[in-house]
Parts: C-alpha cells; structure tokens; sequence
C-alpha cells in the first residue's frame, strides 16, 4: 500500500503543482523530457564532478544525481512559469499536466532506490502505466507541441513593429 502511495505522488504531484499553479503543461512536459537528456548525457560526468570533492559511496552519489537531473528543470519551469496559463486555457491544460505526471513517473521509477523501485514495479498501477509509456510520451509530445503553438498568439502591434 505504502509503494502505492509512492506511485500516485509521483503521478500526481507534478500534475497538481501545473495545474494549481497554472504552469502551462505543455512546457512542463517538455522540461520533463530535458530533464531526461540531462540524465541520459550528463549524469556520469556531473556524478564523477561531485565524487571528486568526496571520498563517500558513489553508488547513492549517482543515483541522487540522476533524480536531481530530472527534476531540476521540471522545477525550474514551474517556478518561472507558474501563472502562465489563464482564461478557457486551463481547462485544456490539464490533458498536458496529466502527461507531464504520467511521464515523471515514468521517468523518475527507474531511478529510484532498487528496493523501492522492486516493489513499485510488482504494482498493477505500475504496470498499467508501463504499458501505456509510447501513448503517454507520443501523446504527451503532440499534444504539448500543438498547445504550444496555438495557445501562443501574436499580438497584431508585434507584427506591425517585427517584433515575435
């Protein structure tokens, strides 16, 4: 039950903290996926960087960076956008903050302690979303990228004056 709990906080504290802050989800689905290829491309060398100053245990060392990794930007995005969704828009931003959940857990399980991670993964929830990973990344893309691009309105003296 404990892992449940663990699970859902994963999903849906990202999900409420876009939509109660009024984050656009699109930005925080895509701060997501940034926050992947930091882990993918960096880890290692922010993870040696750091075990350089210390003579600690690496193992736990690379496994907090990697988490830190990818959630620092989804953080970030929500810290510097919070409010950016106004009007009829939050109701259509709730599809991308939804993603952004889906896909946090999805990313963040991998990373987390093999312990936590085992049991986690024995759960029907987890495996339910494990399945649905292509529709959740896929979705989560198209549909942030077209929130994106037709939320974001020119203002007609921007044109007038070059400006975008």
């Amino acid at each position: 039950m404990t892992y449940l709990l663990v699970l859902a906080a994963l999903a849906l504290l990202p999900a409420l903290a876009i939509v109660l802050l009024r984050v656009n989800g699109a930005i925080a689905f895509m701060s997501l996926c940034v926050g992947s290829v930091l882990v993918t491309y960096t880890a290692t060398d922010v993870t040696d960087l750091i075990t350089s100053f210390s003579a600690k245990g690496t193992l736990n060392v690379g496994q907090w960076v990697r988490l830190v990794l990818l959630v620092a930007p989804f953080v970030l995005a929500v810290l510097f956008a919070r409010g950016s969704v106004q009007g009829h828009k939050k109701l259509i931003n709730i599809l991308p903050a939804l993603a952004s959940g889906a896909l946090c857990t999805l990313l963040a399980v991998p990373l987390l302690p093999a312990g936590v991670q085992r049991h986690i993964q024995h759960l029907t929830a987890w495996h339910q979303l494990n399945d649905l990973q292509t529709a959740v990344i896929l979705g989560g893309a198209a549909f942030s990228l077209a929130f994106l691009l037709f939320t974001h309105r020119f203002r007609h003296d921007d044109v007038k004056h070059g400006k975008h």
